[in-house]
């Protein structure tokens, strides 16, 4: 036989069919979606319908990425940290787009209805990101404008702008300061994320694992948080405690399933890493009064 009898006569259907190239990147995308970049290869735009389908298949069913994502965060403690670092990432939302989503669900919805961001330990003792109205006047000034931040500042520093904040009433100080605050708690709240990654990695640099694996972590870890405290503003008070002290738990089991070692270890590097976390916060949060008060 010949090797012109081997080529296919002109016009056959049996001849390969030709590859169509990516058009964002140009590798030969012969699938559904370019091997190099993730674009898809359908060159016509979707319908209306045809988009509203994906998203909803994309998001909303059971299969769909933001329900395995938040059923994973939410049931399995620390579980989503650990698929994406096996690289199973396919089915689940990425971290900081996660971080996004929660960020703007929970900050928009906190500014339209005016909820307190905050975890209650006891009664209305706790951490306190965002009030929306005053404790009762009869507990003072220094209570009623929780936490210690503002009335350390009025205690030890002397600026013209600290004084006119001190010459307020109560409640112009309050209303002024969150009036200010407002627009940098969800940029304050980001800045914990690496804050709480950087603490992962001191107390467990014996684990030898890169500072983004942290990072992915402090992000999950921080959505869940993000949740728990839009839940709990709208909670009365012995629900509102009780999930606080599960966020605590939740913590535990996470770093357990994720960095390994026994029980007595990871709650000794639990509670030093919370201990270093707050103390930030803490820290943070009286730069932030220090600097709205002088803008």
């Amino acid at each position: 036989m010949t090797s012109r009898q081997l080529e296919p006569a002109q016009g056959d259907d049996s001849s390969p069919e030709k590859v169509s190239s990516c058009l964002n990147c140009g590798t030969p995308a012969p699938g559904k979606f370019c091997p190099e970049c993730g674009q898809e290869t359908v060159r016509e735009l979707h319908t209306f319908s045809e988009f509203f389908h994906r998203l909803i298949a994309r998001y909303l069913t059971r299969e769909g990425q933001l329900w395995q994502t938040l059923s994973k965060l939410f049931i399995a403690p620390g579980a989503l940290t650990v698929e994406y670092l096996a690289d199973r990432r396919a089915p689940y939302l990425r971290p900081f787009q996660l971080y996004l989503m929660a960020s703007v669900i929970v900050f928009a919805t906190v500014q339209f209805f005016g909820l307190n961001l905050g975890l209650r330990f006891y009664a209305d003792h706790g951490v306190h990101i965002l009030r929306s109205t005053r404790l009762p006047v009869d507990e003072g000034p220094e209570q009623g404008l929780r936490p210690g931040p503002v009335q350390i500042i009025l205690d030890h520093f002397d600026t013209p702008a600290v004084r006119r904040f001190g010459a307020m009433s109560p409640e112009e100080r309050f209303t002024f300061l969150r009036a200010r605050r407002a627009p940098y708690v969800s940029y304050f709240v980001l800045f914990l994320v690496p804050a709480f990654a950087l603490t992962l990695g001191i107390f467990y640099r014996n684990r030898r694992r890169r500072y983004a694996e942290h990072l992915v972590f402090g992000l999950h870890c921080q959505t869940f948080l993000l949740f728990i405290l839009l839940v709990e503003a709208k909670l009365p008070t012995v629900l509102a405690d009780a999930l606080s002290f599960w966020v605590i738990a939740y913590f535990t089991i996470a770093l357990k399933r994720v960095y390994g070692g026994t029980w007595t270890e990871t709650l000794g590097r639990g509670s030093l890493i919370l201990a270093l976390y707050f103390a930030i916060f803490f820290a943070a949060n009286l730069l932030l009064v220090f600097a709205l008060l002088s803008l």
